[in-house]
């Protein structure tokens, strides 16, 4: 009794004491806490700076100090990955508290290691990993390296990779070690789709990436792309009227080897779903007519969720086109049976209208250069396709490197203010290079060219090429506007000597031109041209050449050196998206030539050009460009040196035959002639890396006139190339081309030249 009595008080006294609140520790936090910051330490570095602590910390000596202060400073340290303890302490200092970091490092990585890899090389491992010896390593950046080493190898169809992590910590030192256990590359067995009655197994597969094996297919088990045929699926069903479709079940299932995959998936089709009627309320600027023009899909279709959002698309940019950006479409859809009704429910609003322009981002570039390539202006209305003209005119100055419109409301009837926010890049430059053309043979090249001269638009260029086959020294300056108006001015200097391979005489040229040009009113992308030009040509024979020159050169040689005075007319309409490796627009152009006559000198030509390119966007990456050139000269007795010759790349290409080689012979020498016409297909797959391969296909002929023309007789070439563009050498191309009419391949290669 005497021992329970015992007993019992003891457990009273410790219940009592449980009650006590710890006061001291609570009197010190909350005294702590309210009062002033008078210093701040930090203590258990060895590696990193204390003043990197208290900086990033961000508590300053004057602040109060409070729970919610400390709190924030440890989440920011611990962001720095450099620790993996972190305390806070205070204790009394100066009539204040003196706050103390006490940190705990992470160890610094000495060694890092990679085991039981076969398949993807330790180097590669380390990249991906991207752990550096040296360096303050932390437990996420450990687990992050497993996490990347682990979604290569799924990439890799290496679906059930294992990682084990090893860690040796002494002396703050870190020996890391990844184990590997690859196991066996997964591949699919096969693919079994239930619950599908509309369409079959085979139909659906096929919209899939990951495939079956067979002794065509490897069948590799990828992963990300797993989840993308989930979508695949689902599209699959929408855009063939099953909007109510549901995936309900996507399972994988490896077999004993674990070698072998088998992928499951359960689906819930839904109710096929057509069509019906489609009408448009509120709509008063724009008819029903041209609104029923851009609906993408028609009466008893099956029901296509992205034809339907594809037309909403196009609703809203129509209306955009007109100014009025403030529009609110709501499609309705009504569903009898199978039948979906849509009404388009149009709140059209107020039409935009521009109060300011204002220009942003412009360092260099004066703030005219670029209002005059606006199409709109303070008052109109803001119309999308003039915005988009505005923004493509602006980029193809070639001095931005980015243009991005943007607007702000200013009123309550929703005027704006246009925003044109430019990134300039490096205008001016000075480059070496070289180019090679069979004609010429390899040439180094000095250009100095300064496209945009004192920021306001002006182009200044001086060019000296030199090659074993040619000579050329080029002075020019262009004036885009001037006095301010849209008219251009420019001139050029040169000296030219080069040689005409093909017809064994040199041409010597020296002289200049000047020109004025004019963007044509009304006729979008559209420009005029008129230049003048005088120059002093000379042919001349080297006199081992003597034997085998064509009597036309000879008699050219021995009269001496020529005046040749001739005035140009170019009207060109270019609305190309890209001028070195377009994919969308056209180009063409028309440009008559005279030369003597009441212009003086003693050459006399008319030549005219005719020149038409088309560029369209197909599928995946694939641009298809058309491209036909026509060219007359009269008379018969005009220049050698101004007649038109075929073959090789360049302006007057035939792509499977050499260069200057097809065209009316003399003594077996291919001399030129009056009428020339050259087409050409070609394929290119467009790449972001500007690789583009291609395909093609050149026909063409020369004839003396146009009466001699045969279309029936044109020259043909078939093959392929890739072209490639290269800082400091411009455009590099290999085309591999196969003369359908000499049956023979022809390989043809160009640096820095046009194709």
């Amino acid at each position: 009794m005497r021992s329970f009595l015992a007993t019992l008080a003891f457990i009273v006294c410790l219940h009592l004491i449980a009650q006590i609140p710890s006061s001291s520790n609570a009197q010190i936090t909350s005294s702590i806490e309210s009062r002033i910051i008078v210093d701040i330490e930090a203590e258990g570095t060895v590696n990193v700076d204390p003043r990197l602590i208290i900086s990033r910390g961000g508590i300053s000596v004057g602040e109060e100090l409070k729970p919610q202060l400390t709190r924030k400073a440890i989440k920011q340290l611990y962001k720095l990955g450099l620790f993996k303890d972190i305390r806070i302490d205070g204790v009394p200092f100066g009539g204040g508290i003196k706050l103390i970091y006490k940190v705990k490092e992470c160890p610094t990585l000495s060694s890092i290691k990679f085991t039981g890899n076969k398949k993807i090389k330790t180097k590669e491992l380390r990249e991906i990993c991207a752990l550096k010896e040296g360096t303050i390593i932390s437990s996420k950046a450990i687990f992050d390296g497993k996490i990347k080493i682990l979604d290569t190898y799924t990439k890799k169809g290496y679906y059930l990779t294992g990682v084990e992590v090893k860690k040796n910590e002494r002396d703050g030192k870190l020996d890391l070690e990844y184990v590997i256990s690859e196991g066996h590359k997964v591949r699919i067995k096969s693919i079994e789709i239930s619950g599908n009655n509309a369409f079959s197994d085979a139909a659906i597969k096929a919209k899939l990436k990951n495939k079956e094996k067979s002794w065509y297919r490897s069948g590799k088990f990828n992963e990300k792309e797993f989840n993308k045929d989930k979508e695949r699926i689902a599209e699959f069903y929408q855009k063939r009227g099953y909007p109510n479709f549901e995936l309900l079940d996507a399972q994988i299932k490896p077999d004993k080897s674990k070698k072998w995959i088998k992928i499951l998936f359960t689906v819930n089709e839904g109710k096929r779903l057509y069509i019906g009627d489609v009408n448009f309320e509120g709509n008063k600027v724009i008819g029903t007519p041209i609104l029923i023009e851009i609906v993408k899909f028609k009466k008893g279709e099956p029901y296509n969720r992205k034809k339907i959002d594809k037309t909403l698309q196009n609703l809203y940019s129509l209306y955009a086109d007109r100014g009025y950006i403030y529009v609110r479409i709501e499609p309705h859809e009504s569903v009898e049976d199978s039948i979906v009704n849509i009404s388009y429910q149009i709140d059209e609003g107020s039409p935009a209208r521009v109060r300011k322009i204002i220009i942003e981002g412009n360092t260099k570039t004066h703030e005219k250069v670029i209002r005059r390539e606006l199409t709109i202006f303070p008052g109109d209305i803001l119309r999308r396709n003039e915005l988009i003209k505005s923004q493509r005119k602006v980029f193809n100055l070639g001095y931005f490197q980015n243009i991005i419109p943007d607007t702000r409301q200013v009123s309550e009837e929703g005027d704006i203010d246009l925003i044109i926010k430019v990134e300039e890049k490096q205008a001016g430059q000075i480059q070496a290079g070289m180019s090679y053309s069979a004609e010429y043979g390899l040439t180094g090249n000095i250009v100095l060219a300064v496209p945009n001269f004192r920021g306001v638009g002006q182009t200044i260029h001086l060019t000296y090429e030199k090659g074993q086959k040619v000579e050329n020294i080029n002075l020019g300056f262009q004036e885009p506007w001037l006095f301010d108006t849209p008219l251009g001015f420019g001139f050029s200097l040169f000296k030219l000597m080069q040689q005409r391979r093909y017809l064994y005489y040199y041409e010597k040229r020296a002289g200049g031109n000047f020109f004025f040009t004019r963007p044509i009113p009304r006729l979008d992308y559209a420009k005029g041209t008129i230049m003048y030009g005088l120059a002093r040509i000379e042919a001349t024979v080297d006199e081992k050449d003597s034997a085998r020159v064509s009597p036309i050169i000879w008699d050219l040689s021995k009269e001496g050196a020529k005046i040749s005075s001739e005035i140009t007319f170019t009207l060109v309409r270019d609305s190309r998206d890209n001028f070195i490796n377009p994919t969308t627009g056209t180009r063409n152009s028309i440009s008559p030539q005279f030369a003597g006559g009441i212009l003086g000198g003693n050459v006399t030509y008319q030549k005219y050009e005719l020149e038409s390119s088309t560029y369209h966007r197909l599928f995946w990456r694939l641009v298809l460009m058309l491209r036909g050139k026509l060219g007359i000269i009269t008379p018969e007795s005009a220049p050698i040196y101004e007649k038109f010759v075929l073959g090789g790349v360049g302006p007057w290409g035939l792509r499977g035959y050499p260069d200057w080689s097809i065209g009316p012979t003399q003594d077996g020498n291919v001399v030129g002639g009056g009428f020339a016409t050259v087409f050409s297909l070609e394929l290119k797959a467009v790449f972001e890396q500007n690789i583009y391969p291609l395909v093609f296909f050149d026909i063409g002929n020369v004839w003396n006139s146009f009466r001699e023309a045969n279309l029936s007789d044109l020259k043909k070439g078939i093959g392929f190339g890739i072209r490639m563009e290269i800082p400091m050498m411009g455009i590099v191309g290999f085309d591999f081309g196969y003369g359908i009419d000499r049956r023979k391949w022809e390989p043809h290669f160009q640096i820095g030249r046009g194709f």
